[in-house]
């Protein structure tokens, strides 16, 4: 089986931006245009084992800037969002009819995005065995609605959803980026959240929140850190059972790291590690972004642990470590301590030692 790079090299990613990234505006040419919508494009993920895989990745390339019209300089077009991504995504499909047909020896996926949306307008997916693909959104990868999801239904990265029960193919599996934590939002009970939230842009309100996912992989590459410094006491949540807080905890350990002047990645490592994930692995637009679950979070996530893995497991992610960090501080001694969820005892979410650094990082997002 091909090895899945996940990561390209150096020489790789320069060749690829090179190669690929353009921005254009299009749709209409008429005089007084609703307004201007810019794209970009590129390869957002390939596994190839063969010599010829730039090559490949060049006919696709040509193939979407020919249907496009790219000629090798920004291109201006007007009108609405909606029109431009409708013919976007009209030029996208012409594009992988006409690559479809080919014998590929690699597996590729190519995505074109809408650069003041962040939607991710058509996903084109290339693979070896002949499981080609097109979809975005337009046409979504999944077809479950959101209203009916459940824990350990399948989350793609156009936002769109599949039955934890599906067998997805291996195209669906390229795609998908994480598995629901939980459907719904409570506003009492165990699982309460009584956070604001904004959507990834930071700037924009998320009207309501339809439920929660969990991140397919462990953020850092899967290595262990510390949560913060040992003696400093932020004013997170403080419930290690209860409570959907993790996105406002979040956003509080960042407001507080703003306002000293710290560098996050060294003052809260484990905030850092499941925000940045978003760099290995974007967020769709109309989501918070990933944040770091609460201890209540962590508990709902050890009591679904069995379905969650299931589905986990089902499209490659990564298995659980021992201990992982929430972004809740304990209760008693917040400056010394914050809780984790204890995977080897089976039902335990406990203090540790801020500064201890046998914890791993897990992200989740609100949809």
């Amino acid at each position: 089986m091909k090895r899945s790079i996940k990561k390209m090299s150096a020489l790789l990613t320069m060749m690829a931006i090179a190669i690929l990234t353009f921005t254009f505006t299009a749709c209409s040419d008429d005089d007084d245009p609703v307004t201007e919508v810019t794209y970009t494009y590129g390869f957002s993920n390939m596994s190839a084992s063969h010599p010829d895989f730039l090559a490949e990745m060049s006919k696709i390339e040509k193939g979407f800037q020919t249907a496009l019209g790219i000629t090798g300089k920004p291109f201006t077009k007007k009108g609405s969002v909606e029109e431009c991504d409708k013919q976007v995504y009209e030029a996208c499909q012409k594009a992988f009819d006409l690559l479809k047909g080919e014998a590929w020896q690699g597996d590729y996926t190519f995505q074109v995005t809408n650069v003041g949306t962040e939607e991710v307008v058509c996903t084109a997916i290339f693979s070896a065995d002949n499981e080609n693909f097109i979809g975005g959104q337009i046409s979504p990868i999944g077809n479950k609605a959101m209203e009916d999801t459940d824990t350990g239904d399948f989350y793609f990265s156009d936002g769109s959803f599949a039955d934890k029960s599906t067998e997805l193919a291996s195209w669906q599996k390229a795609v998908c980026i994480g598995v629901v934590l939980k459907k719904g939002r409570d506003d009492s009970g165990d699982w309460a959240d009584n956070g604001n939230y904004t959507l990834k842009d930071g700037t924009t309100l998320m009207q309501k929140v339809h439920g929660y996912v969990l991140a397919l992989h462990d953020a850092n590459v899967g290595n262990s850190c510390q949560w913060g410094s040992y003696g400093t006491e932020v004013g997170c949540d403080r419930n290690n059972n209860s409570g959907f807080n993790g996105y406002s905890s979040t956003q509080t350990i960042v407001a507080f790291n703003k306002d000293k002047n710290w560098n996050l990645s060294d003052a809260f490592p484990a905030v850092y590690h499941a925000v940045n994930y978003e760099t290995v692995c974007p967020a769709p637009s109309q989501t918070s972004g990933w944040f770091l679950p609460s201890g209540g979070q962590c508990r709902y996530w050890l009591e679904n642990r069995d379905v969650i893995l299931r589905s986990i497991q089902n499209v490659g992610g990564d298995g659980w470590k021992d201990e992982y960090w929430s972004s809740s501080e304990d209760r008693y001694d917040p400056a010394y301590f914050a809780y984790g969820l204890y995977m080897r005892y089976g039902d335990i979410v406990d203090y540790g030692n801020k500064d201890q650094r046998g914890y791993a990082v897990r992200s989740c997002l609100a949809f």
